[in-house]
Formats: structure tokens, sequence, C-alpha cells
């Protein structure tokens, strides 16, 4: 089965296992420990740089897929997609926190964090995680938690998937769902110098339940890219409008907004770039019965901003998407507040370290599949160039869960001050490096 990025359908794997329960992920690993196959396991197949495949064994978790719930806990197959998740577990009047893609796996998603639209209010989907299932690196069954392997536990709330052992299923706290309002507004590009730093004060300093980004964008073809803020209001739409008064009390009238209240299953189907479609038809075509989603070729790379840019640092965001807008090429960069429930976390009380945000950012070009060869290379010129300008006006820090192949000092970059104990972890749990990576976990 095909990644979501086609630039990896080059790689061919000896195997493919598709286990339906835990026992098959058991055996499966066990079989390629001893024919000494190279390994990994594959939720949602979304990683950035291709760790979700192998020439040797993919161990594949999509047919363990289940979601239920039962009071304010959620028990969560490792294979399940963030759609079916939303669709699942509203109808029983909870939900966790999630990311907007719909079909991204549970399992990268959660063990690398897992931001998205009710961060702010409900924390990181990791953060939420209150029990696992795992197959560790010599093929037992086990469970981690707060109480038992509670080292294991503490390491699979944000040290990245891939490191420690194959999680098969999640317990999550759940939370109610309710009512959410969504919002859009569109200012012109000439006021993007105003915009940006105004959005990032005014985000950081919202409530709880405001949760908003704001992007900009390359327009091919259009005399200017575009400029937009959006953003979702744990409640109704008439507060959601008394919030979003500040920002356009400091930046004068956007030329377009519009907002809507709804439940939170049609919210998050609104997030997912869904509205109107089923829940078949929201999943990857070729991939699901019934999926009508395209694969996309994605070229990314993100900062985590512990502090706003400054004129300079504003200047130079604005200065990339320029360039690229005069390239003809797509190009964006989408900033997502952070803040809230997950910076009330400490930084060593799971493995994910950031925890002093405003915001994050993910700069990135997408093009469908097929695209020549060269304009991805002159794309990943304008992004490598972009960001290097970028360098001295934020904190060094990168997002995990948008893993980057390319980032040098990755290790510091994702994990930080955690990193060493990181790696006691899986000295104590793989300590035959059978989880390898490019950029796993390293053995001390």
């Amino acid at each position: 089965m095909q990644l979501y990025d086609p630039v990896y359908d080059t790689i061919r794997p000896e195997g493919i296992a598709y286990c339906a329960n835990t026992s098959d992920v058991a055996r499966s690993l066990t079989f390629a420990r001893e024919h000494g196959l190279p390994l990994t396991a594959r939720s949602g197949g979304h990683s950035y740089a291709g760790y979700s495949t192998t020439t040797g064994l993919v161990i594949d978790l999509s047919l363990m897929s289940q979601v239920t719930a039962k009071g304010d806990t959620a028990v969560v197959g490792a294979g399940a997609r963030l759609i079916d998740i939303y669709s699942a577990l509203p109808p029983q009047g909870v939900s966790i926190p999630g990311g907007s893609c719909p079909s991204v796996g549970i399992s990268g998603l959660a063990l690398g964090g897992g931001i998205g639209v009710v961060g702010r209010l409900h924390g990181l989907t990791s953060d939420n995680i209150i029990g696992l299932t795992v197959v560790t690196a010599d093929g037992r069954v086990v469970a981690a938690n707060a109480a038992t392997n509670s080292d294991l536990f503490w390491a699979c709330r944000g040290g990245g998937g891939g490191n420690f052992g194959v999680v098969t299923a999640f317990q999550f706290s759940a939370f109610p769902v309710g009512q959410v309002s969504l919002f859009g507004l569109r200012w012109p590009w000439s006021a993007a110098a105003e915009v940006l730093p105004a959005w990032l004060e005014w985000s950081s300093a919202s409530p709880d339940p405001m949760w908003s980004n704001c992007l900009l964008q390359t327009a091919p073809g259009a005399l200017a890219p575009v400029l937009s803020v959006g953003g979702a209001w744990v409640g109704n739409v008439a507060d959601a409008k008394a919030q979003v008064a500040a920002l356009i009390g400091t930046l004068g009238p956007p030329t377009s907004q519009a907002y809507g209240q709804h439940d939170y299953e049609e919210a998050m189907y609104i997030e997912a770039g869904c509205r109107g479609l089923t829940q078949a038809a929201c999943h990857l075509a070729g991939k699901s019965s019934g999926g009508t989603l395209a694969r996309t070729i994605t070229l990314a790379k993100s900062d985590i901003l512990n502090a706003p840019l400054g004129d300079a640092g504003v200047q130079a965001v604005l200065a990339g998407i320029q360039d690229r807008q005069g390239q003809g090429g797509m190009g964006a960069v989408a900033y997502d507040s952070w803040g809230g429930a997950i910076n009330r976390v400490p930084a060593n009380a799971t493995a994910f370290v950031h925890r002093k945000a405003l915001a994050s950012a993910q700069y990135d070009a997408t093009f469908p599949a097929g695209t020549p060869p060269s304009t991805l290379r002159a794309a990943e010129t304008w992004l490598d160039s972009w960001y290097a300008t970028l360098r001295p006006f934020v904190s060094g820090e990168a997002y995990q869960n948008y893993i980057d192949p390319s980032l040098a000092n990755w290790q510091q970059a994702y994990y930080g001050a955690n990193l060493d104990r990181l790696e006691q972890v899986k000295a104590k749990w793989d300590p035959d490096d059978v989880f390898h990576f490019a950029q796993s976990i390293p053995l001390p």
C-alpha cells in the first residue's frame, strides 16, 4: 500500500503484514527479527520523510481501527484515521484533541504530540493519552500507563512514533463535545506586515477556547499572495465574534469575514476540508473504499516560536512568500496558535518538550502526484533558502510531527532537554535498536 506522499512510491518493501490484532503485530515483529529484516510500523503513512515504509517488513496497522468510548475514556486502535475518530466519538458525546488532516493515522499524531483546533483548551493529543498497549522489540505485549511501565508511558507521549515499540491501542481521556464556532478573515497582502505580528500577539493572549491560524500563501497567476486568518472558538458564534473583534479593532476591518456555528463533528469535518463529504469519501482515493481525497507531494519544514518575530523577522517571512510569488509556484507558511493548556504542562512531565510556544510555523510547498522532478527541486531550493534566512528570528526548536529529513541538529530541535531521558528509555526497551530509522531516538 502506498504512502500519502507519492515521492516514496519507489521504496519497495520485502513484505507488508496487515495486522488484525496485537498478536499479529508480535508475530510479525518476531519474524522480521528472526530473518534480519528492517522493519517499520505504519498507521496513516503520512511521515513527511517516508519513515512509514522500509525495504524490509512494514507492519501495517490499518485494520486495527476500532474507536469506542465509555464515559470519559476513548479506546482507539492504532490504525484509526482522524476522520474516523471524529465520526465515531461525537455521537457518543465525547472526543479527543487531534489534528485536521482527515487521513492522518492516530499513532503518528499522538506519539509525536498532536496539535489541533482544541489544543489550547484540552492540550495535545499526547497529553490526553492515559494508557497504551505496546509490542516491544523482543515481541512482548505490555501495558504502559502512569502506574505500569511509567518510563515507556512518558516516552510515548511526545517522543515520536516508531522509536520504542509498536503501539497497537490507545486509551485517551475524552472531553464532552458541544458547539464550535468557525471563522475566516482576509486582509490584503499590503497589510501583512501589520497583520502577522498583531495576530501573534492576539492569539497568544486569547482565552483557551480560542484557536486560530494565520496563513500566508502564494497565489500563482495573481498579482499578490493571499493573507488569511481563520480559527475555531469552542462556544457560540456571538462570543467568537466578540473575541475576533479585538483583532479587528487593532488592524481595521478585513476585506472579508465569515462565521458559522456548528456541532463538533461538523466543525471537524469542515476543518478537515471535508464539508459535505461522507465519512467514506473523506479518505484517500485508492486506499479506502469510497475514498475521494488525492495524495499529495509535500515539501515542508517547521519552527516553534517562543517569542515574537520582531520587525526584521516579519519582513524575512514576507520576503520569502513574495519571492515565491514571483516565481509563480506554490508556497506557504501556516502559523498555528499554541499556549493555553499546552503550555501549562511542565516540559519534563512528558517527552514533549515544547511548552513555551506562542505558535508553530509550517513552511511548505505542495504538489499533485506526477509533478516533474525539476519543479520539485526548484521548490526545495526556494524553501531551503527561505528557511535559512529565518534562523536569526526563531527558537531553533522544530515540531517532531513535521519531521524534516534535512534538519540539522534534529535531536535537540525536536526533543531538547528531554533527549537524554529518551535515550535511556530507548536503551531499556530497544537495546538492539530494532526500531531504527534516520531520525529515530539514538542509543546513548
